[in-house]
């Protein structure tokens, strides 16, 4: 008797230096690739468009004949800076309809632009005011760039099934493969080549983001060595630390998370030596079942830490592989 066929989801991040994919079924993961990027993949590319999407098209193209398989659903992970991330505080007992009438209201206080011209949703955080006022997270991202997307993954023949944001992703494939105490502050940090992305994660929840332009920063888009991006990055700790009032300096984060692309291991080095909180480079297969094939994979062994929000995408449609409450579980 044949065996019965597993149903697996695709789960694809788009940085700026890179795509990643993962094919993941409810026996573990299956199967992975990954394609490093010449030109960024931003803002810009959907500006441009023409040749740019198409060198992406086949770009994906590529990426879904190395993982060889017929399963055409897919869950896209945004580049955080595709995206507009929000904490707004609301009046405490607002009906659902003042609600959203109170969130349209916040966002077009921001937007340059029509509100029409993006898609938005919302979700209430277990943070509050110091006057007792309940906080929500507001993420806006450009419609267009919905329809790009959803265009580019067709183009290669994959149906899309869900819109996630990667900080979001990010945190969904740390809580499932870490624990993380109610309590516990920790931080993740996502070094790409071009730029670095602060979360904080309080309460088993998203609590802040804060991105970095490495250029801005004073260190090469190649990421200018170690030393100068672990100084930039210890620096840029502080501030938020002390600015959201999260104690008295970097020692009272419970723990921090390392991820990206390019010379994270020199620069996992450099901050270790510097601080005593417990640091880590993130493994988003720790806790969960790969095939054999994947386990001895080069891209698995040398940096499994690539695949973090392709890993948190894909957990949101195969939640039995995630602990409960991973992250945000909204789509765009």
């Amino acid at each position: 008797m044949d065996s019965p066929v597993r149903k697996s989801f695709l789960g694809l991040s788009l940085h700026t230096d890179q795509f990643c994919l993962v094919e993941m079924g409810e026996d573990g993961v299956q199967s992975v690739a990954i394609r490093e990027l010449i030109q960024p993949f931003d803002l810009e590319t959907f500006r441009v468009g023409g040749e740019l999407l198409n060198n992406q098209v086949e770009i994906l193209k590529d990426l879904y004949r190395r993982i060889g398989t017929s399963t055409k659903e897919v869950g896209v992970a945004l580049n955080s800076g595709m995206v507009l991330v929000k904490k707004i505080p609301v009046a405490l007992g607002l009906e659902e309809e003042m609600l959203k009438n109170q969130m349209i209201w916040e966002a077009e206080q921001f937007l340059l632009t029509s509100l029409d011209n993006y898609v938005m949703d919302y979700q209430r955080l277990p943070f509050h005011t110091q006057a007792g006022d309940p906080v929500y997270l507001m993420v806006l991202v450009r419609r267009i760039i919905i329809k790009k997307i959803r265009s580019l993954v067709e183009q290669v023949g994959l149906t899309l099934r869900d819109v996630d944001v990667d900080i979001f992703s990010d945190i969904r494939a740390i809580l499932a493969n870490y624990d993380l105490g109610a309590d516990e502050i920790a931080a993740l940090v996502d070094i790409q080549r071009e730029y670095i992305s602060f979360v904080i994660i309080n309460q088993k929840e998203y609590f802040l983001s804060h991105q970095v332009s490495l250029q801005e920063g004073g260190t090469a888009s190649g990421l200018g060595g170690a030393s100068q991006t672990a100084d930039l990055l210890l620096k840029e700790f502080r501030r938020i630390i002390f600015g959201h009032r999260l104690g008295r300096g970097i020692e009272d984060l419970n723990r921090i998370f390392l991820l990206g692309s390019e010379g994270i291991e020199n620069i996992f080095k450099e901050i270790s030596s510097a601080i005593s909180v417990p640091l880590e480079i993130v493994n988003p297969f720790r806790r969960i079942n790969i095939s054999q094939s994947v386990s001895q994979s080069s891209e698995v062994v040398e940096f499994p830490h690539r695949f973090v929000a392709s890993v948190g995408i894909a957990l949101k449609k195969v939640p039995t592989l995630a602990k409960k409450g991973a992250g945000l579980g909204k789509t765009l």
